[in-house]
């Protein structure tokens, strides 16, 4: 079921027509997702009172309409005073209480591993238990209805629910859930439910989660497994109907941390952010690098080459290398395009802002005179852009303009506030450069089924193109390396445990890098002693943790597609870049050899 967070008149809308249909159709059970009438909602959320009563008359609405049909769906319920995550059940037009359980529905058992749970600050189950005066697994009873006993919970179960479901003979048993798609955590599949006699069935979500900074994409992953090994599965991330007697095959499906698999969750997330947000027209700021293109790429699909305009915005530091990608890209794709030069209008900035003589009033004095130097000036470039120049395009076109950055370059604020880090949403923003590059070989292999992003594009050297010293036709570029660095930031950011410096130097020493970064090239070559290692580590970790803290803060929103992202998982608190005496002994032990 495709949920529309924060909507419950229209969830219980789509959940009344479903079971209508299904109930014409001769179905005996028709089963929705956890918070299937909400969505995932932040703690605060849900002490709106008015809300809170809004979602106990919808739900009231689909038991009145379970007449002649048996409906399970997950919902957030009151309960003394606070909210619990819960399944619920109905049948004949009256709600079904857990069989012999002193509560009229299931709690969820919070997890760590389930990264909503902390966020919606329910009531756990075991503290229900506590608050009945019962044991944990005795709320795990199935729901009894005419012809079937159901098993049912939220998110993951444990042995001790399962073997109280078996005990209580339950004839299907039956996970609910809401989970994102992370490429770097595998997907579930049937074959992980519970090894038990009983059918198996999972119902999931699909759609979008907005946390504010962050938007997920819901993997869904409705299917069924029966006893003799036959299974269905409902396609990722799109709303379908899982019939259990048709259960034969799974469908082929792209693994979850495949290429092909990340297209699907941009594609699903920026198709569903722009209908969310009643946007039609997207305007992109086509550089000729890889980044942008693969941002056309994608909204050219999602929003229709008829809606989209690519512009690009030369000073006197663009190649004609790069002007012309920009161009051959807007041909492939049949997209809208422009070129606005900005060189006249960075001057006059230049002209206005260098010899400015700032006094103080009443005080008297020589006065400041200002100059801008010349990386002020490169920042100046990127501002003119989006500031300027792409603001006043949505005006003119109608719609937004995208940020275009990856999460290599959100890491340490490679890029300028208010410049290129702005923008209405960054799709790529939770991929490394290099996962850029392997998506846009995708898009044109898999998707385009030719080269709509320019090969050019894919290979030229990144590049800001903002100075002298980064002329791309020179083979001058962006001061990361990235197949390194992108394996080291996500040493930072996506390990369960996070890695600190001294971990990565205990590495380096030790020879193991490359086992515990997963990077594939030779770091002594990079980076022949500890010295030259220490001194791009602590320059790299300084911007993680500095300025690029701030930067983020300020970014639009991204899109989460890992299991920890900037704005949700990834604090964002500034404070002093820590470096800890192990660290600080480390290093001058490893100086010294």
């Amino acid at each position: 079921m495709r949920i529309r967070q924060g909507d419950p008149v229209a969830n219980t809308a789509a959940i009344l027509a479903s079971v209508a249909k299904a109930r014409a159709d001769g179905v005996r059970l028709a089963v929705f997702p956890e918070l299937a009438l909400t969505g995932v909602l932040t703690a605060p959320e849900w002490n709106n009172a008015s809300f809170q009563s809004t979602c106990e008359a919808c739900l009231d609405q689909i038991v009145a309409a379970s007449q002649g049909i048996a409906v399970i769906l997950g919902v957030a319920v009151r309960y003394r005073g606070r909210t619990v995550g819960a399944v619920a059940a109905a049948e004949d037009g009256r709600r079904v209480v857990p069989s012999g359980s002193p509560i009229p529905f299931i709690p969820k058992q919070l997890s760590e591993a389930n990264r909503f749970d902390g966020a919606c600050g329910f009531l756990c189950a075991g503290a229900v238990a506590g608050l009945e005066r019962v044991a944990s697994d005795s709320l795990y009873a199935p729901f009894v209805f005419r012809e079937l006993a159901v098993g049912a919970w939220l998110g993951q179960a444990n042995p001790g629910m399962l073997a109280v479901l078996a005990q209580r003979g339950a004839d299907l048993l039956l996970r609910l859930d809401t989970l994102p798609y992370a490429r770097n955590v595998p997907a579930l599949t049937m074959a992980e439910g519970p090894a038990a006699d009983a059918p198996f069935a999972r119902c999931g979500a699909v759609g979008v989660v907005d946390t504010g900074k962050t938007l997920f994409v819901l993997a869904g992953g409705t299917g069924f497994r029966r006893p003799d090994g036959g299974a269905a599965r409902a396609p990722r991330f799109e709303e379908a109907i899982v019939d259990l007697p048709d259960a034969q095959t799974l469908p082929a499906e792209p693994a979850s941390d495949s290429p092909r698999a990340v297209i699907q969750a941009l594609e699903a997330a920026c198709r569903e952010q722009l209908d969310r947000l009643g946007l039609k027209r997207v305007v992109i700021g086509a550089s000729g690098g890889v980044d942008s293109s693969l941002t056309a790429a994608l909204y050219s699909r999602v929003a229709g080459p008829e809606n989209l305009l690519l512009v690009n915005m030369p000073s006197r530091h663009n190649s004609q290398t790069t002007i012309s990608l920009a161009r051959q890209l807007a041909s492939n794709l049949g997209c809208y395009y422009t070129e606005v030069p900005i060189e006249e209008s960075v001057g006059h900035t230049r002209r206005q802002i260098n010899g400015l003589v700032c006094e103080r009033p009443g005080i008297g004095g020589s006065g400041l005179t200002l100059a801008l130097s010349p990386l002020a000036v490169e920042n100046v470039q990127a501002r003119d852009r989006s500031g300027r120049v792409l603001s006043a395009l949505c005006s003119a076109f109608g719609g937004v303009f995208t940020c275009n950055a990856n999460k290599s370059e959100c890491t340490v604020g490679y890029g300028t506030m208010y410049g290129d880090i702005a923008g209405f949403f960054g799709a790529l923003a939770d991929l490394w450069k290099v996962e850029v590059w392997e998506v846009s070989r995708c898009y044109n292999r898999e998707v385009f089924g030719r080269a709509v992003i320019p090969q050019g594009s894919i290979d030229i050297i990144p590049s800001a193109e903002l100075s002298p010293d980064q002329n791309v036709d020179e083979g001058k570029g962006d001061p990361l390396i990235y197949p390194w660095h992108d394996r080291l930031f996500a040493a930072w950011t996506e390990r369960d445990v996070p890695a600190a410096p001294e971990d990565v130097l205990a590495w380096y020493v030790a020879g193991t890098v490359n086992q515990e970064t997963g990077y594939e090239g030779d770091v002594r070559a990079l980076f022949p002693d500890a010295t030259s290692f220490c001194r791009d580590l602590e320059h790299m970790w300084r911007l993680y943790n500095g300025l690029a803290r701030a930067k983020r803060l300020q970014a639009p929103p991204v899109l989460s597609l890992k299991n920890r992202t900037y704005g949700f998982d990834l604090g964002a608190a500034q404070l002093p870049v820590f470096f800890s005496p192990r660290y600080e002994e480390d290093r001058r032990k490893a100086a010294v050899r």
